[in-house]
């Protein structure tokens, strides 16, 4: 196998790890043998380009050809695009019991436009579900929406909401003071108070 291809079948590896693929489930989706696909990886066949293209198309790649001298600008794009974050598994199943909840809340018999706010602000929290780590956070985000089915009812709708927007512009903004993001700040300050 020459250096290209060798390096285009441990790139195609790579892409198929990160995206948490066995070569069976590679196969299922690119349409090509999993033998065909285990051989490709270990240099055991030569690629062809209608296998690659099938395979890069299952994993989300373009085939592209590149002048010589924009390589060095295409790599380094695409090294910035391959470190993603991803959220934790912790976090993403916070976000599915939100989800599960506000989907529950839908169905009691409360202020509709309160319930359109909230879900609104969700899909607005949910753009950077990738970068969430504090899953303190979205327990409390659902630990409010708990509370509607009590006394809460619109107001616990309300700071469900609002803390959805403060993580949200949290995560935005890169901050990472988040607990203090969601304490009401004192009208004022007296002297000698580390609280505020």
């Amino acid at each position: 196998m020459s250096y290209e291809a060798e390096k285009i079948a441990t790139a195609l590896k790579a892409a198929r790890e990160k995206k948490g693929l066995s070569q069976r489930a590679l196969s299922a989706r690119a349409g090509v043998p999993q033998s065909h696909i285990s051989k490709i990886e270990t240099g055991g066949v030569n690629l062809t380009v209608a296998s690659l293209a099938a395979i890069a198309n299952a994993l989300d790649l373009e085939i592209t050809l590149v002048p010589r001298k924009a390589v060095p600008a295409v790599k380094s794009i695409t090294r910035s695009v391959g470190d993603v974050p991803r959220a934790s598994q912790d976090a993403r199943k916070e976000v599915a019991r939100i989800a599960k909840q506000i989907d529950h809340i839908r169905n009691l018999s409360i202020d509709n436009s309160a319930i359109a706010k909230l879900q609104h602000q969700f899909k607005e929290m949910q753009q950077f579900q990738n970068l969430m780590k504090d899953t303190d956070a979205l327990r409390r985000i659902r630990e409010a929406l708990k509370s509607v089915e009590g006394a809460g009812g619109s107001k616990a709708i309300q700071e469900a909401a609002e803390r959805m927007n403060s993580l949200r512009n949290a995560i935005a903004h890169n901050q990472t003071d988040i607990d203090r993001l969601n304490l009401p700040r004192a009208a004022y300050r007296l002297d000698g108070d580390d609280n505020a």
